[in-house]
């Protein structure tokens, strides 16, 4: 039978209004000092409900208000806190002076945290764990109406092995991790902005924090994870992400200055000197932002689209070990449903300055453009470019050392990647400019087609409509500011 020490408190004369509404154990001892509980101890305390096989009660300095003002707990030991939150442990020290806790876990186990995040009122709550071995706690007080003080949890910073489970499919791995609880609307104050974040962080630079969602892996300096909108942030990612852009089984591999993982947007939002390597879409460098936007399909994470930020250079390897190099100042845009990327240059007063074009050259021949189009097709689970189209203010020189320069103004160009195809073609009233050292060539067509003979590699020039073998005075000034080198030649 339980002996109820309840009425041996009281009695003692030692207690005002914060002393436990109830306490119970197996066996009590009092020494005038310390009260000593063991055998399913039970304490209804204003932390919250205490648990354990073993509790020890120091009294205070005499006057005080609280008349125990450190309470150890040993074996078996559970805090059940507000809001649902809870504490498994070996051993705690709570010290009601200093409004401090220390948790320390069973030999060969861990200290356990959990606890349910409301992230709206009256929506689902999001539960989460920590785990390490050991666990800081600080708290604060308040003195309700009744009279009656009660506790509530400040931070709680983990150390060692900290493990953290999160919305179910993540888990984040670090050494230390501080978890800045969020307040209950009475206790609110100016850490609001800081609530409800987890930040971890590592042992060392050599052992960084580490993220894994699913097959996802990232590893990171720092982690916030935001319990309450989430969102989680790195610094200084790298890793894998396994929701590529094809059918590949091989992951998109990245790094970055910053990430930021929105889950309600399912967006990822990558800052600062980022490179990504795909087995679809090829190596891609991005100064200044790229998102990735995914979707739920059958309840799967799936690729949706992606969206660069600043000065881009993709570069792509095709199944015939030809190069692929796109450079651009604007956004890149690649649609997974259209399988279709669209590039941009940025504009001053509606022009698009040379030096800001897009630039895309393959092993023979360079172009510059002010937009372009990439139409990819789907072949055995990767993606490959079929298709690229140039558009506005088009230049096309060849950049082959072993063959006579060439050389092309116009205001589209669209060339197959599979056969190797150009076409050049001009907006209505103007002429495409084409000129070719090694065959004497001064052609101005409407369109001019350039195909390539896959037995002997050689190229066919063809024009198309009114062809003229010559150039007006206005074409050859027009090829003179375009390519100042041919101004020897023409």
């Amino acid at each position: 039978m339980k002996l109820f020490v309840l009425l041996f408190v009281l009695s003692a004369s030692l207690f005002a209004t914060e002393m436990p509404s109830s306490l119970s154990s197996t066996q009590a001892n009092y020494d005038g000092n310390t009260l000593v509980l063991t055998g399913h101890v039970v304490l209804d305390h204003g932390l919250g409900k205490m648990r354990a096989e073993e509790a020890h009660l120091q009294r205070q300095e005499p006057g005080k208000e609280f008349p125990f003002s450190f309470i150890q707990l040993k074996k078996e030991v559970l805090l059940s806190m507000q809001l649902n939150s809870q504490i498994s442990c070996g051993s705690a020290d709570l010290d009601f002076t200093t409004l401090k806790g220390v948790f320390l876990p069973e030999e060969g186990s861990f200290v356990v945290y959990k606890d349910l995040i409301q992230k709206k009122r009256g929506g689902e709550s999001t539960p989460f764990q920590l785990q390490s071995q050991r666990l800081e706690l600080n708290f604060s007080k308040s003195l309700k109406e009744d009279k009656k003080t009660e506790y509530e949890v400040d931070t709680i910073l983990a150390k060692e092995g900290v493990v953290i489970d999160y919305l179910e499919s993540f888990q984040c791995l670090a050494h230390e991790a501080l978890y800045r609880k969020e307040a209950t609307a009475e206790m609110k104050n100016s850490r609001k902005e800081f609530q409800g974040i987890i930040t971890a962080y590592p042992k060392d630079a050599l052992s960084p924090c580490q993220l894994t969602h699913e097959q996802d892996e990232i590893f990171a300096d720092m982690i916030d994870l935001d319990l309450l909108h989430s969102k989680i942030s790195l610094l200084h990612p790298r890793g894998n992400l396994m929701t590529t852009i094809a059918t590949s089984s091989s992951p998109m591999r990245f790094k970055s200055e910053y990430l930021y993982w929105d889950q309600n947007k399912h967006c990822l939002t990558l800052k600062g000197n980022i490179t990504l390597e795909d087995p679809s879409l090829g190596y891609l460098e991005t100064q200044e932002e790229l998102l990735i936007h995914h979707t739920l399909i059958k309840g799967k994470s799936t690729f949706k689209n992606l969206i660069t930020q600043g000065l881009s250079t993709l570069t792509y390897t095709d199944p015939l070990q030809h190069t692929h190099k796109l450079v651009t100042h604007g956004p890149i845009h690649l649609d997974r449903e259209k399988l279709k990327a669209t590039i941009e240059s940025p504009k001053a007063e509606g022009i698009v300055r040379e030096e800001k074009q897009i630039s895309y050259q393959e092993d023979t021949f360079l172009v510059f453009a002010d937009t372009a189009s990439i139409d990819y097709s789907l072949v055995e689970g990767h993606l490959e470019p079929s298709l690229i189209t140039l558009q506005g203010n088009v230049r096309l020189s060849s950049c082959d050392p072993q063959k006579s320069p060439r050389y092309s103004c116009t205001d589209r160009l669209s060339y197959s990647v599979t056969t190797r195809t150009f076409i050049l073609s001009a907006n209505p009233g103007k002429k495409v400019l084409f000129w070719d050292e090694s065959q004497g060539m001064h052609l101005s067509a409407p369109e001019v087609h350039i195909t390539h003979d896959p037995v002997s590699h050689e190229q066919h020039i063809k024009g198309i409509g009114a062809v003229q073998f010559g150039f007006t005075p206005e074409e050859q000034h027009t090829l003179h500011r375009l390519f100042p080198q041919l101004k020897k030649s023409l």
